[in-house]
């Protein structure tokens, strides 16, 4: 009895951590630009301006879930380059593959001065830093956590 006990323990340990280890964490650090807009009176969408920004996005893909955690700054200008607010924002969402259940959170905060990095004032239409040098991703990930951390 005592036996059958310690495999069906050492059985149960091996599944614990045959799950653990199928979970895969893939982390994207980005610098870019993209168009705002808004949709008018007759349906339409209009570019409104532009947004700049720096984002970390973390997601951990599991046999039983997946979790999102996006961490981002964002300058918004108006469609003359002028600049409007800027937004600190943390995303943090996970769905059970089983029950299919949903859970997150999204916190906001407003500064009153641009605070992303490494994109040129006078690219404010369509950039995209695609090749970050691993120097780069670290600036970038330093910095979005260090305005992160007072959220």
């Amino acid at each position: 009895m005592e036996n059958l006990r310690s495999i069906c323990f050492i059985g149960l340990v091996l599944c614990l951590l045959a799950a653990c280890s199928s979970t895969e964490t893939i982390e994207h650090i980005e610098v870019f630009v993209i168009n705002t807009s808004e949709q008018n009176n007759a349906g339409f969408f209009g570019t409104t301006g532009y947004k700049k920004v720096n984002a970390i996005t973390l997601i951990e893909d599991g046999k039983h879930h997946i979790k999102t955690d996006i961490k981002a700054i964002e300058d918004f200008y108006d469609i003359n380059g002028a600049y409007l607010k800027t937004e600190i924002i943390q995303s943090k969402h996970q769905r059970s593959k089983v029950t299919l259940a949903e859970d997150g959170e999204d916190i906001k905060q407003e500064l009153g001065q641009p605070s992303t990095i490494l994109i040129p004032d006078d690219h404010l239409q369509d950039f995209r830093l695609d090749d970050l040098t691993d120097n780069e991703k670290e600036k970038v990930r330093k910095h979005v956590l260090s305005l992160i951390k007072d959220l």
